[in-house]
């Protein structure tokens, strides 16, 4: 070869290498995926990168009540909340406070705008004190927009509320990721009953996710994107609970029902009961609460659905 052909391929090298250090986390995803040599058709391949979508990822920081500032995103220790909030009850027992969501914190992450521009999520969940253990009927938790901070106190916990329930705090610090439908999902159907090389390029590109982004396999804290699930899509699981079925042989009858209900539901935030202590109530479980996609385009909290999954 020439140094005049030697140069030419230098040069492309080069500015190849700065195009694709100039791109963002996404584009890189979606080129890992397009450039890999698996034996997945490249028309799959394109549709498999535009199924991927920015994440909150969550990392926890055990810290001191006192040295996390009022209204920050934290999971246990004491809420911050409005003066005249009304502490939700389950048949007149206060239910346990989890985990409290600053929306400021999470904008710059929230590329879509999916969620409010400020206020907080707060989430409580009842635990049942015979189990013991979270509990999921209707009236067992609840997921609560305040859409006003201005005036948050630290509050203590309420007269008779269950003191084993109270959690240790944890700063919650909020980072960029990125995330595909479960492996499992009715979305990725096509490629998973053709393609045995399937799951290889799936499992390839959560490793590239986690070497771009502070993305941890072993947690499973996120707000927003799609579901990281344990067993199968939680979605099935939203879709379940709305058709009440208990039972595997209702499931298969009902199973053209569950894939199509499962369709309005979307992540909001899911919390990972095996970090601090939340574990003691439901061992190596991650609580997974779904909105509907009109009750999030309206900024609606009030029909969240809750869901568990575990090993």
């Amino acid at each position: 070869m020439s140094k005049r052909n030697n140069s030419y391929l230098y040069l492309v090298i080069i500015l190849y290498s700065i195009m694709v250090n100039s791109q963002d986390n996404l584009s890189k995803i979606k080129n890992q995926i397009l450039i890999s040599d698996f034996n997945i058709p490249y028309s799959y391949k394109i549709e498999l990168s535009k199924l991927v979508q920015p994440t909150v990822g969550v990392r926890t920081i055990v810290k001191d009540d006192k040295n996390i500032n009022i209204g920050s995103s934290k999971i246990g220790g004491k809420p911050d909340l409005p003066s005249n909030f009304d502490w939700p009850k389950m048949d007149d027992e206060f239910l346990t406070f989890c985990a409290q969501y600053n929306l400021e914190e999470i904008n710059i992450y929230d590329v879509s705008n999916e969620l409010p521009s400020r206020g907080i999520i707060y989430v409580f969940i009842y635990i049942d004190q015979e189990w013991p253990g979270f509990l999921n009927k209707k009236s067992s938790y609840k997921v609560i927009f305040q859409e006003n901070t201005d005036e948050l106190i630290r509050t203590e916990f309420p007269f008779n509320y269950f003191n084993e329930g109270i959690f240790e705090p944890s700063k919650i610090k909020y980072f960029e990721s990125y995330t595909m439908p479960d492996d499992e999902s009715i979305i990725l159907k096509n490629l998973q009953d053709n393609y045995e090389d399937f799951h290889n390029l799936y499992h390839s590109t959560y490793e590239y996710i986690e070497h771009l982004t502070e993305l941890d396999i072993d947690s499973f804290h996120q707000v927003l994107g799609f579901d990281r699930s344990i067993q199968s899509s939680v979605t099935y699981n939203f879709a379940e609970i709305e058709l009440e079925i208990t039972t595997q042989k209702e499931w298969k009858t009902k199973e053209s029902e569950v894939l199509e209900l499962s369709k309005k539901y979307k992540l909001l935030l899911q919390l990972d009961t095996d970090d601090n202590n939340l574990e003691k109530f439901s061992g190596s479980s991650t609580i997974y609460f779904g909105i509907e996609h009109k009750d999030l385009e309206m900024k609606n909290f009030d029909n969240v659905i809750m869901a568990f999954q575990g090993t």
